[in-house]
């Protein structure tokens, strides 16, 4: 009796002891993630996943590890960290969608799910990779959603034991913030992109309200009524056999700082610069009423912007520069255009040639608008813009007469 006794003690002892130990480890293991976090830039967060993840195997003694995070846009898994033995034949990376394949069920259903032998389990999507034995998929959660699975992966079936899936719990805990912390900063750098972009076409106000426009920064398009008003150094060519490079990159970089503000000043999106001149586009992405009025007010105040900026010319021994302007209004196709890499928001239509050729043959220090612009201009009885009707013209690329204007404003 007695010796049964002190087995059974024995036996408990043991048993205390691997707990003990258990939890040591356990404990060892959470310090070192957490230490990785301290000592890696979230901005590497693939060297960090890779530390993380080499931790993880070496506590755990899994054969391969792999963690996947949620592509929420595209509704997909994909891998952003693995650790495999040495040798281990690479693989082409895998996607799986909500739904498929073992950690597709996960993101699913949320929960914990364990092949004990993935050969003989339809769940599995083998997706042409040969894996043979057991495999336990583990939800990483964040604020009860489901954000990403850890893959722990054995050559043998039945490799895991109920200690085991309660250890890799515990392990996906942990790695939660990790991956919280890399979907943060993968979206704030998002917004700075998205951000910096929009700051190339409108002010810094109005970009700031479309960063939260997630359609603004999509492949898309529609017919928007718009007045698009492009401005060009005349007689360009001569300034450049005048001046060397250097002076002529100088002269056009004070020109644009002088006058793209005006733009923004208006209401305007800056679409490019061409060369020696730019195209500004008013109505985008809000039409207004007002765009026509804004349109030739900044025209105005171009003119004023090039006649103070020659007197600093002037002074540092170059010659005046003079600027044409040319002015359409009409329905235009509107959106982003190019791929989704290397997109650029712009309209395309008849009021850009319309505007372009007028621009074309302004004389210096002239504004001339289209006539649809100088009928909507002059539909506001209080505007305080004069206007002076042109003789009919032909516009190169348009079949029919056109009757354009020339804007009457003094400057000093």
């Amino acid at each position: 009796m007695k010796q049964e006794l002190e087995n059974i003690l024995s036996e408990r002892i043991v048993a205390l002891e691997h707990a003990y130990e258990q939890k040591i480890a356990e404990l060892s293991l959470l310090k070192e993630l957490g230490e990785t976090l301290k000592i890696t830039s979230i901005s590497t967060w693939e060297d960090l996943f890779s530390k993380q993840l080499e931790i993880v195997k070496h506590y755990t003694g899994i054969y391969s590890i792999s963690l996947m995070v949620l592509d929420e846009t595209r509704d997909e898994l994909y891998i952003v960290g693995a650790s495999e033995l040495f040798g281990a034949k690479k693989r082409k990376a895998i996607r799986l969608k909500r739904g498929e394949g073992v950690a597709g069920k996960v993101i699913d259903n949320v929960r914990t799910i364990y092949l004990t032998d993935v050969c003989v389990d339809q769940l599995f999507a083998d997706k042409g990779t040969g894996q043979k034995g057991s495999l336990a998929c583990v939800p990483i959660i964040s604020e009860g959603k489901c954000i990403g699975v850890i893959n722990f992966r054995d050559s043998n079936n039945d490799a895991f034991t109920i200690n085991d899936i309660r250890f890799f719990e515990l392990i996906a805990d942990q790695l939660s913030i990790t991956v919280s912390l890399v979907k943060s900063y993968k979206e704030v750098i998002t917004l700075e992109k998205k951000r910096i972009n929009l700051s190339r076409y409108f002010s810094r106000g109005l970009a700031e309200r479309l960063v939260a426009n997630e359609g603004f920064n999509e492949l898309s398009g529609e017919i928007k009524p718009v007045t698009v008003l492009f401005a060009d150094i005349t007689e360009f060519t001569p300034m450049i056999e005048k001046y060397n490079v250097k002076n002529v990159v100088e002269i056009l970089n004070k020109y644009f700082e002088s006058v793209v503000p005006c733009i923004f000043e208006f209401g305007g999106m800056l679409d490019k610069f061409l060369g020696d001149g730019f195209m500004a586009i008013f109505g985008i992405p809000f039409a207004d009423q007002q765009d026509v009025i804004r349109s030739i007010e900044c025209a105005v105040k171009i003119q004023l912007k090039v006649k103070k900026l020659n007197k600093a010319l002037i002074k540092e021994g170059f010659k005046p520069i003079d600027v044409g302007i040319g002015i359409a209004s009409g329905n235009a196709l509107a959106g982003n255009i190019g791929t989704i890499e290397h997109m650029n928001y712009t309209v395309i239509g008849e009021p850009v040639n319309m505007a372009q050729r007028l621009e074309s043959i302004a004389a210096n220090g002239e504004i001339i608008v289209s006539e649809t612009t100088y009928k909507l201009a002059c539909g506001f009885s209080d505007n305080g813009i004069n206007f002076e009707p042109m003789p009919k013209t032909k516009i190169k690329g348009i079949s029919r007469d056109v009757f354009p204007a020339k804007v009457l404003y003094h400057i000093g």
